[in-house]
């Protein structure tokens, strides 16, 4: 029996000094409901709370842009997230340089900043973030919009509603967007995280922005926003070959340390549209195939990046056989749904493809509906 009590005495003991141990680990500190950010590692003092409805930064004048506390610009070391919030963290005051964007998902993120942002950090925007599906939905007809079940949508534009848990993802399209008074307009939306860039400025018949020096100007305008940001969407042939529009952007973005946090990507089967000899299900897996090793190229040519499929379908001159395009539209939702590297995808829907003479949905986009997705963000990004 004694020697019973004296192995719980030594647990006991060995149990405290391990539960003191982390608590010493950071400094006493308990998380909050809002984001902590600390002048010590671990969260060691100097500690400050900041507030979701601001951006800290002294670039801009809006109404919702303010100075770091005193004392911590370019002094934070560590922090602290709560779960269902996202934060941007940026070495210079318009969002640009070194940065990173955390998003608190499943869980509160503490960390300690690596000596990349360590003492750097002149720039921060917290606000809070959804966890949607990966499928979603591009379309500007809000009536239409509305009957499609995706929980995100876009619209070419940065000045679309968002419908109750069908969130708005606002597109920049061109360069005539990307001015400071956009970014404060998108700075006092409420029901956004996410922007888009520019479509297809490769593209002549689109936001046809010729000179990447002039892309990456605006784009680095719209790094004020503080919204986790995609790259421009380019036509399918420019994605990736050097010297063709999106590589030459990229690699100017990152001599130029401006954050991209996701690869915005087009896909039509161009080159293959006549390409139909089959049935509908063996042409459907042969579209697929291509599809699947486009995406597979994007990332070993982007291996470090998230990808989305802004704009993807199985070519409009296979619109006369809806049950190809189904099985299709089945493959490839099936397959992106279990890459983590895709964290959103869209079906282009055309109007005469999704919507009947009432202004319903048809039978292909009621099929769309119909088809599973899971959410954006299985785990945290960290």
């Amino acid at each position: 029996m004694k020697t019973i009590i004296i192995n719980i005495l030594l647990l006991s003991v060995v149990f405290t000094a391990c539960k003191k141990t982390e608590g010493d680990k950071y400094n006493g500190f308990q998380s909050s409901n809002n984001l902590t950010i600390a002048s010590g590692l671990n969260m060691g003092e100097q500690r400050v709370t900041l507030s979701p409805d601001s951006i800290y930064s002294d670039i801009n004048s809006g109404p919702l842009f303010k100075a770091l506390p005193a004392g911590f610009d370019n002094n934070i070391a560590s922090f602290d997230l709560p779960k269902g919030y996202m934060v941007v963290f940026a070495e210079n005051n318009d969002g640009s340089g070194e940065s990173s964007c955390y998003v608190a998902s499943k869980a509160p993120i503490r960390l300690n900043f690596s000596p990349r942002l360590r003492d750097k950090v002149s720039y921060i925007r917290y606000i809070p973030i959804d966890n949607p599906s990966k499928k979603g939905v591009a379309f500007t007809d809000s009536n239409v919009v509305k009957q499609f079940n995706t929980s995100w949508y876009y619209g070419w534009s940065i000045n679309r509603p968002s419908f109750g848990p069908m969130n708005f993802i606002p597109m920049t399209w061109g360069k005539g967007t990307a001015t400071v008074a956009d970014v404060n307009y998108l700075v006092g939306r409420k029901d956004i995280n996410h922007l888009l860039s520019f479509n297809e400025p490769d593209n002549s018949g689109q936001s046809n922005i010729a000179s990447i020096d002039t892309a990456i100007a605006r784009y680095r305008i719209m790094m004020q926003t503080g919204l986790r940001l995609g790259s421009p969407a380019v036509e399918q042939n420019n994605a990736f070959v050097a010297g063709k529009w999106l590589p030459m952007f990229m690699d100017s973005a990152k001599a130029k340390k401006l954050r991209i946090d996701y690869v915005c990507l087009h896909w039509y089967d161009w080159g293959n549209e006549n390409s139909n000899t089959g049935g509908d299900t063996l042409v459907a897996e042969q579209v697929f195939t291509r599809f699947k090793a486009y995406v597979e190229r994007a990332r070993l040519t982007y291996p470090d990046q998230k990808l989305w499929l802004t704009e993807y379908n199985c070519n409009p001159s296979r619109n006369a056989r809806p049950n190809l395009i189904k099985y299709f539209m089945q493959l490839s939702s099936e397959w992106l749904n279990t890459v983590p590297y895709v964290e959103r995808y869209a079906y282009f829907q055309t109007r005469t493809g999704a919507v009947d003479a009432n202004g319903n949905l048809n039978d292909l986009a009621k099929f769309w509906n119909s088809l599973p997705s899971p959410p954006v963000f299985p785990v945290n990004i960290d």
